[in-house]
């Protein structure tokens, strides 16, 4: 996995001061992440359960750039540095993929967090609960860690209705995370400084991403207007930016 972003570590320390508020109020904080791409099917089917997160980061240079945003972070930056920051992380119940992945995945977290994480892994394509049962599945599994790696819109409504069944902890969606955190190396070390990522993607994957970061791409810069005014409706993108100079503040020591 990549080095942490000085914003991921920083966002990180705020996640784990926000948790533990929330706790008092019996909930999980709840993150999720959009990126040029990403936001206009979020927003377009699942825009109630965007505005109701704790969390909205920005993951991409570009729709960062649209939104004038000061900080960029993404889910594979943070979900390690957040397992090796918070020890009290020892469930993790992933969503997304196929179902069968649970000892895959159990060996890659456990490695990430430098200790044993017991994950139990939910099929994401065939068989996923309706809400009601998917909150029972989330009571019953008791995470401390809830990701969900699925298409924009489909995981932040299946986030929000699986957060119901956590009293405490975090809840995260994660995109292509799950299948990436498999594949050892998935961006070379050079990717991440020179902000490459989205071309190690492109080359991997160029059938299924070739029209997002070229047809896409063009239409939200087209749309920038309409995206900011979105947006500018969605209370965790602010608090993003809090949290992060939050952590940096905390990691100053002032």
């Amino acid at each position: 996995m990549p080095e942490p972003s000085d914003a991921a570590e920083h966002l990180v320390a705020g996640l784990v001061a926000e948790q533990w508020r929330l706790a008092a109020a019996g909930r999980p904080v709840r993150v999720t992440w959009v990126n040029h791409y990403s936001v206009q099917g979020a927003l377009r089917t699942a825009a109630d359960d965007v505005r109701a997160l704790e969390v909205c980061g920005v993951d991409g240079q570009l729709l960062r750039w649209i939104l004038g945003h000061p900080v960029r972070t993404s889910a594979d930056l943070v979900v390690p540095v957040l397992l090796q920051r918070d020890e009290s992380i020892r469930r993790v119940l992933a969503i997304g993929g196929r179902g069968d992945r649970g000892a895959d995945l159990e060996a890659a977290f456990s490695r990430l967090a430098g200790r044993q994480v017991a994950v139990r892994s939910v099929d994401g394509y065939e068989g996923l609960p309706r809400a009601a049962e998917l909150q029972q599945l989330v009571e019953q599994a008791a995470p401390d860690l809830l990701l969900v790696g699925m298409g924009a819109g489909l995981q932040e409504r299946v986030l929000v209705e699986g957060a119901a069944g956590m009293r405490r902890g975090y809840a995260l969606t994660c995109g292509g995370f799950l299948d990436q955190v498999l594949q050892v190396r998935y961006y070379p070390a050079w990717a991440y400084p020179l902000r490459l990522n989205w071309l190690v993607r492109l080359l991997r994957e160029p059938r299924r991403l070739w029209r997002r970061y070229s047809v896409d791409a063009l239409r939200a810069v087209a749309r920038r207007s309409g995206l900011r005014a979105e947006m500018g409706t969605v209370p965790g993108m602010q608090r993003h930016a809090e949290l992060c100079r939050a952590g940096a503040t905390r990691a100053d020591g002032s």
